[in-house]
């Protein structure tokens, strides 16, 4: 059977290691489109550790809450950056085996998501794009530079894939 590669972007922390709204939206994300897949297998990235937890630990805590089993989790603890995630995980995806045929399905929040499957597809892989609901700001203001700061990291992150 094959398995469906689910890659969920971590978001940082709060200071006391609980995750912010924006990172429990993405992980329910993740959940709802794996459960119409056969076979799910959630790829959870992100490092940067509070009180000696990670973005993947707590996704991972997230994910189990929500019934997904701990063998259909795998934890890449070590991105400290959205190019780093990328290039780790394209690193897990070929040790796992996963064809770059197959499409690997993402999961973000919207203002974000356009660079990941980008980033993902300089790598060389076929993405599928989902959007967590909400956004990462109730604030007006603070939503919009959330969106503008993606256009120089695509940039700037494309030439971390790249060379």
């Amino acid at each position: 059977m094959i398995k469906q590669p689910i890659l969920v972007f971590g978001a940082a922390l709060k200071a006391d290691g609980l995750p912010h709204r924006v990172l429990i939206e993405r992980v329910n994300a993740a959940v709802n489109y794996g459960e119409t897949c056969v076979s799910p297998l959630y790829i959870v990235t992100g490092g940067n550790p509070k009180k000696g937890i990670t973005e993947a630990d707590v996704m991972r805590q997230l994910l189990m809450q929500k019934g997904v089993l701990d063998n259909q989790i795998i934890c890449e603890d070590q991105a400290v950056n959205t190019s780093q995630s990328v290039l780790l995980c394209c690193e897990l995806l070929q040790k796992l085996r996963f064809s770059k045929q197959q499409t690997i399905v993402v999961v973000s929040n919207a203002y974000h998501l356009s660079r990941c499957c980008w980033l993902m597809y300089i790598s060389g892989w076929r993405t599928r794009r989902v959007a967590a609901l909400g956004n990462a700001s109730r604030n007006f203001c603070k939503c919009w530079v959330w969106r503008l700061r993606e256009i120089p990291a695509i940039i700037w992150d494309s030439f971390r894939i790249l060379c």
